[in-house]
């Protein structure tokens, strides 16, 4: 019978630490463990059991739930699209608790910002709800009416509330999946989901502190409507500032069909098409161009308004930096053009290790997946599915890649799934390439591209002074027998010093060839010390390769004229 591992010291003091942090009460622990067993959760989990697990466990699972489902790198793909599925709507908080919590942001009563706030909600999520609003003509500037005097209403807006303590609950129950994670490694529970949920965990932990706190959504808005401002007919909601806290949002009310309903389009004059179109030139300009995009572009969230593409709900975005966008250039430009060695290099660029990679299994796996491309009208194919595609082939090599990535390939799959109802002839992959196409000729472009042949050509000279070096080394540890290579081949010792001498012959050959060359590179710059009006090194290179071709063509003669007395003895 297999005896299970000791615990280590590090492991019984990662779960001390959970359990001391964990201040949760036993009520909640119980109301956990009645849902895990009523879904038989101890038995083993499915996609499907999962997902209803995260429903009855509440608010703050479903939004987890929602986030991981972006998240199929860490997690397995299967869970990743059965968590999609989670609900959006819950129960909506008492209009009564909605008003308390507002007029706690503001520090006054609600009517001196506004004029009316309706009672039912526009939606209620998991985090926050929204109701529909007019601010007051003074309270939308934060200037207070003057008492006595009328209140002139002001711009329709909606407000967005923060549920009552969804904050302390959402780190309650971070906390607890920390604990149960940490007695599972305790008790070397392995395989399935547990093995990937640790790092998933301490993702979300930083992700919904960002989306349950409203001051990053209101800078999300103020950024996202600054750089729509170069789109024409694209917007964004106009954000109150002013009336705006940590829990409650103000922005403006946009009123319109969302992108899908092609009846309310047409019936409002909109061509579906043109917006399709107008749709993806946008979101492609947001991550090729701007590096900062909308993460959940699903129909709700994109609503048409006097013809124009109207993007809300920036609860989630992504970002990605200048070198990242630099790289994800180069992955597209590489899947355009077929070449699976450029397309390793990129992913590897941006992809962390977590453990081994078989770097043949992992080319070989990228070529048969562009294989699979190859045949496909570049219209026909899926950006987001080829991406999670890639991102499943990485995982199998113990890869991963940043949040931003999987984000995107995850908002590509879903803007993809909106075209095809709205712009069936839309193209993503053209506009991405027309894009990095133009991105190659701008003096940005062209500026990295000097500063990456400065580099290489720094690297290749630096590199070509070590050669001599590398080379007399090599050679004294071989004489010296410290450089052995073995081989049971059973060929006859004739034809294996006849072998060593002609690999010998060649190598030194090709070490010459690679000295003239180098030589002649760095002759063509201005590096000191100069000889002559020519860079001393180069000199140097010149001389050894001229040395080794010589004894090269001397020791090929002298083995052909041994040849020929071995011939005539015989």
């Amino acid at each position: 019978m297999r005896r299970r591992p000791v615990p280590t010291f590090r492991e019984l003091m990662k779960v001390a630490e959970v359990t001391f942090k964990d201040n949760t009460s036993g009520k909640r622990m119980r109301e956990i463990e009645k849902i895990l067993r009523k879904h038989h959760a101890y038995s083993g989990l499915t996609p499907q059991k999962a997902t209803a697990i995260l429903e009855d466990l509440g608010p703050t699972f479903v939004k987890m739930g929602q986030i991981a489902s972006n998240r199929s790198d860490i997690i397995p793909k299967e869970y990743a699209d059965a968590f999609k599925a989670l609900r959006a709507n819950v129960s909506p908080v008492p209009f009564s608790v909605i008003m308390e919590t507002i007029e706690d942001s503001l520090g006054h009563p609600w009517q001196e910002t506004f004029t009316e706030i309706e009672e039912d909600p526009l939606g209620s999520a998991s985090v926050a709800q929204v109701h529909r609003a007019r601010l007051a003509q003074g309270g939308q500037s934060g200037e207070r009416p003057v008492e006595g005097t009328a209140i002139e209403p002001g711009p329709v807006v909606a407000v967005k509330v923060r549920r009552p303590n969804v904050v302390d609950q959402m780190a309650q129950d971070i906390t607890l999946i920390k604990h149960v994670l940490a007695l599972a490694d305790l008790a070397h529970v392995s395989g399935g989901i547990m093995l990937t949920l640790g790092g998933l965990v301490d993702e979300l932990a930083r992700t919904t502190a960002e989306e349950v706190d409203f001051c990053v959504e209101l800078g999300n808005l103020e950024r996202f409507g600054r750089e729509l401002a170069d789109q024409p007919q694209v917007e964004s909601p106009y954000p109150y500032a002013e009336v705006s806290t940590d829990e409650v949002l103000v922005m403006e009310y946009v009123d319109g069909p969302p992108i899908n309903d092609l009846a309310a389009l047409r019936a409002q004059g909109d061509d579906p098409e043109a917006l399709g179109r107008r749709l993806a030139e946008s979101y492609v300009t947001q991550v090729i161009d701007n590096g900062f995009f909308h993460a959940d572009p699903h129909p709700g969230n994109i609503l048409v308004r006097e013809h124009a593409v109207v993007w809300i709900d920036l609860g989630m975005t992504g970002s990605l930096s200048s070198s990242e966008r630099a790289i994800v250039g180069k992955l597209f430009a590489s899947v355009a053009k077929g070449d699976a060695f450029a397309l390793k290099d990129a992913l590897l660029a941006l992809a962390k290790e977590h453990g081994p990679v078989d770097h043949g299994r992992l080319l070989e796996q990228i070529g048969a997946l562009m294989a699979s491309y190859a045949s496909s009208d570049l219209a026909d194919i899926n950006v987001g599915t080829a991406l999670l595609e890639v991102i499943e082939v990485l995982r199998t090599q113990n890869l991963t890649l940043p949040p931003s990535l999987t984000m995107l390939a995850r908002g590509m799959m879903t803007l993809e799934g909106v075209l095809v109802d709205i712009a069936p002839k839309a193209s993503v992959v053209g506009i991405i390439s027309d894009h990095v196409r133009r991105q190659m000729f701008t003096l940005d472009a062209f500026e990295a591209k000097a500063k990456e042949l400065f580099a290489a050509s720094t690297a290749s000279a630096e590199a070509l002074t070590r050669l001599p070096t590398q080379v007399s080394n090599t050679l004294d540890m071989i004489d010296r027998g410290q450089v052995k290579v073995g081989a049971d081949l059973h060929m006859p010792r004739d034809l294996v010093a006849a072998l060593y001498s002609v690999a010998g012959t060649v190598s030194l050959a090709l070490i010459s060839a690679g000295l003239f060359v180098g030589s002649s590179l760095i002759s063509q710059t201005n590096m000191q010390p100069k000889l002559l009006e020519v860079p001393l090194l180069g000199v140097l290179g010149y001389l050894g390769a001229f040395v080794l071709g010589v004894y090269v063509i001397w020791r090929t003669l002298l083995t052909r004229h041994q040849q020929r007395n071995d011939e005539k003895v015989e």
